[in-house]
């Protein structure tokens, strides 16, 4: 089966989180989110997406709720009601678990995960902690590992 780069940055990502301290339900949200925020980086520039966010929010809660954006600060995320906010949609585990588990099966799924784990295992807390040199350090030299399985 191919599996293609997606639920490959989410689990990388949910790794990456855990080993920065967040919980294992907070985790996924973060790495389903992140993975979903490249998506999004990958088909329109920050400037459109700042503003399309800020549109969502406004549209969505008319002013009534803020993101947070000191949470989730080293993802560059923002927060709603304390879970991972991109593109005008909250996150959560279970978003997570259908994008890698569902989609793929649970075979597939645990091999995606033991992948992510292992690189997140070599991957230093100075690298963790920075997101340009995470993606490059880390994410492009192996995003087209586990093509196939």
């Amino acid at each position: 089966m191919k599996i293609n780069r997606f639920p490959k940055m989410a689990a990388l990502q949910k790794f990456r989180a855990l080993k920065l301290g967040f919980d294992k339900e907070i985790a996924e949200a973060i790495g389903i989110a992140e993975a979903t925020k490249y998506a999004i980086f990958k088909n329109l520039s920050h400037k459109k997406r700042v503003a399309k966010e800020k549109e969502e929010v406004i549209k969505q809660y008319k002013g009534e709720k803020q993101l947070d954006e000191k949470k989730y600060e080293i993802f560059k995320l923002k927060s709603l009601d304390g879970l991972p906010y991109v593109g005008g949609k909250v996150y959560t585990s279970d978003d997570y678990k259908r994008a890698v588990f569902l989609r793929f099966g649970e075979d597939i799924g645990k091999k995606i995960e033991e992948w992510a784990k292992h690189m997140i295992e070599n991957c230093n807390e100075e690298i963790l902690k920075k997101e340009a040199k995470f993606f490059n350090e880390c994410w492009k030299p192996h995003r087209d590992e586990l093509s196939e399985v």
